[in-house]
């Protein structure tokens, strides 16, 4: 699996994620997310590109995730089907 991004989670992040895509995977359209915590819970996140093309990641899933986990690293991942 090859690494999108790390991040430490702030309150900021809570409203939405803005990152790199390292890994040069994601399509240059809106998509949904797959997200996998420790292969027992999955959540699926909105991610679009905004000015300039950096993927956001945003939406009541990603706000849900991220408001009990501030301060927590979290890696996306690229995996291929």
């Amino acid at each position: 699996m090859e690494e999108i991004d790390t991040v430490n989670l702030q309150e900021n992040h809570v409203q939405r994620w803005r990152f790199r895509d390292r890994s040069g995977t994601l399509p240059a359209g809106p998509i949904v997310l797959r997200v996998t915590e420790d292969e027992k819970q999955w959540w699926r996140f909105e991610c679009y590109r905004i000015e300039g093309g950096m993927p956001c990641i945003s939406g009541s899933a990603w706000s849900d995730f991220v408001r009990p986990r501030v301060h927590a690293r979290l890696t996306l991942y690229a995996k291929q089907d």
